[in-house]
């Protein structure tokens, strides 16, 4: 905790020179202090909730609690889970799985395991067996080697190929640019774009091309917001404006934006604006009402 103690003191100093607004930066002793702390404030706390602490801190506020900044990493405000399986395996949806052996590594992951089970629970789909692999990584292993019929894990954009301006967004196929749909087949160099899902982490083991050629993407679940800065009860607005317009010029200077980016601290690449429906997904694949605006 010493670690982002300190760089969160450095990050308010800084806010109260580009603001004139005094930050205290107050490292909660767990989990449920932190949603226990933006439940009791009135109208003086912002903080970094995780997507499952923001939910609770709505819930215990009746919504009043307002996220304004997204985190991004590599580019993207949240993440996914994906389900694998061997191309010529007949699982072509989710349905599909029904009675089949399920791959995930952990029971603690909430790509590998906690959403999909929701997900599944949800659907009725049961399971002839499960294998817990122990590793992202190596439940590909797994799959690849015939261990199970499908695996689930975390799922990643595509990334274009060179001289592509389009971005990928959620709902998009989870393999554009990678796999022709069309002809069955990998797109050819120069159309096709990289892949830096579950198949790409075993790259040094096996040849990317086959396993790309062999395995593809079922379906993604998703998508599952990063953390955000939230403001707590009647936090002012006009105060709110200030700092979030301050953190992102902290983005863009390299010195802030390294301390964001600490490896010990948040790893923020940069800042998104959001506001509550940016949850709004993530509250579907809980179960949960989406709140009326």
């Amino acid at each position: 905790g010493a670690t982002v103690q300190d760089i969160g003191n450095k990050i308010a100093e800084d806010l109260y020179n580009r603001t004139g607004l005094y930050v205290v930066a107050s490292l909660q002793a767990d989990y449920t202090a932190m949603i226990e702390a933006f439940a009791a404030s009135d109208g003086d706390t912002f903080g970094i909730p995780t997507t499952d602490q923001y939910i609770r801190i709505y819930d215990r506020t009746n919504g009043n609690v307002s996220p304004r900044l997204g985190s991004v990493r590599y580019g993207y405000p949240y993440y996914f889970a994906s389900i694998y399986a061997r191309r010529d395996s007949g699982i072509k949806s989710m349905a599909d799985l029904q009675g089949k052996v399920w791959i995930y590594n952990d029971t603690g992951s909430t790509s590998g395991y906690v959403f999909p089970n929701m997900v599944f629970q949800q659907k009725g789909i049961t399971f002839s067996n499960i294998v817990e692999s122990g590793g992202h990584t190596n439940s590909m292993v797994a799959l690849i080697e015939g261990q199970g019929d499908f695996c689930t894990g975390y799922g990643s954009p595509p990334v274009p190929p060179a001289g592509c301006s389009l971005q990928w967004k959620y709902g998009d196929d989870p393999e554009l640019w990678i796999w022709d749909r069309y002809n069955n087949q990998l797109f050819r160099d120069g159309l096709r774009g990289r892949c830096v899902d579950l198949r790409h982490a075993v790259h040094k083991t096996y040849d990317e091309d086959t396993v790309l050629t062999d395995i593809g993407v079922v379906d993604t679940i998703g998508p599952i917001p990063n953390d955000c800065m939230a403001f707590g009860p009647n936090f002012p607005k006009d105060i709110a404006d200030k700092i979030v317009a301050a953190v992102e010029a902290e983005f863009q200077d390299d010195t802030m934006k390294a301390l964001w980016g600490d490896s010990n601290f948040y790893e923020w690449d940069s800042v998104a604006e959001i506001d509550d429906s940016f949850y709004d997904g993530y509250r579907e694949i809980l179960g949960l009402p989406i709140p009326e605006r």
